[in-house]
């Protein structure tokens, strides 16, 4: 039991160090939950709690936090709803999610807190481990269905399961939005109209399994990328390296870091651009642009990219 203890602090434990250098803004979520709680049959003397039709229907309203795309944790406050065993029960659950897609599975691993009146033992705390099924029904909404084991942390040893489906409601989570440009104010139809426009030069190169190196069928790309540098002195640039999901995410990381630096050497070796306009960075597998289970989207997902932006002014 110890040894389990142990394994699921670490799991809460490496929640927050990553939500400490997640690369998204993360949201608060409120929540309401269903559950059926089936007690250890030793709890209360004479009732049958694990039978369907004496387990507590607990139902729950909760507070948490996504930290990012892969993590989340909340606090959580339930009572009985059925009359079948009087029952409270307060939680802290730390969630570890997989995948990118809308429906994810994760699992899950807290501490919690139940009161049981006629039972044996009235209160008890204990550890939880689960797993589940996470959906986004729409930006906000969240549908969740799970199935938890408890671990009594005292000396009964008592075990209960619980089945729950909830909905959480996500605030303040960012979305990509377009943004316009105010107006200019009315000027005489005689006064020419003047409006800034950006000339965009996007730069791809993409990278074979493994390697960081630039293949020649790119060099038209970097001329081309070179040029607008060079006429252009106060632009400068940021370099972003991929990867495909072939590999730890450690491994993975360092690559795509060196792949984005190859891209910026050889703009200063080959061109003669200084190093410190451009920046690089490395996102390892954490932003395919194609499905990382088919050979061709992970062919994609090797690349780096670069975008340059040119601000100039038309008159209309």
């Amino acid at each position: 039991m110890r040894k389990l203890g142990v394994l699921l602090s670490g799991l809460l434990l490496s929640a927050s160090i990553n939500a400490a250098s997640a690369e998204t803004d993360g949201n608060v979520y409120l929540g309401f939950g269903l559950s059926s709680l089936a007690l250890d049959s030793e709890r209360v003397d004479g009732v049958p709690t694990r039978s369907p039709s004496h387990t507590p229907k607990i139902g729950s309203l909760l507070l948490g936090y996504q930290f990012n795309g892969k993590w989340a944790a909340d606090l959580s406050f339930g009572t009985d709803l059925s009359d079948n065993v009087d029952t409270d029960q307060f939680a802290l659950n730390g969630y570890r999610f997989f995948g990118e897609k809308k429906w994810k599975p994760y699992i899950s691993a807290g501490l919690s807190s139940v009161s049981i009146d006629d039972a044996t033992v009235d209160q008890t705390e204990q550890i939880q481990a689960g797993l589940g099924l996470s959906g986004m029904l729409s930006d906000q909404i969240e549908l969740r269905v799970a199935y938890q084991h408890f671990f009594d942390l005292g000396d009964d040893s008592y075990n209960d399961d619980g089945v729950s489906i909830g909905l959480n409601w996500h605030f303040g989570k960012k979305s990509a939005a377009v943004v316009a440009q105010a107006s200019p104010d009315a000027q005489p139809e005689s006064v020419p109209k003047q409006k800034e426009v950006v000339d965009t030069y996007e730069l791809l190169v993409q990278f074979d399994f493994d390697k960081a190196d630039i293949k020649s069928v790119y060099k038209p790309q970097f001329d081309e990328i070179a040029r607008v540098l060079k006429e252009n002195p106060s632009i400068s640039m940021t370099v972003e390296g991929h990867t495909c999901s072939i590999g730890t995410e450690e491994y993975n990381q360092d690559l795509s870091g060196r792949r984005a630096n190859a891209v910026k050497n050889m703009f200063v070796q080959d061109y003669g651009i200084s190093a410190g306009r451009m920046g690089i960075e490395g996102f390892g597998e954490s932003r395919p642009v194609g499905d990382n289970q088919t050979q061709l989207g992970r062919e994609k997902n090797r690349r780096a990219i670069a975008v340059i932006l040119k601000p100039r002014i038309v008159t209309e």
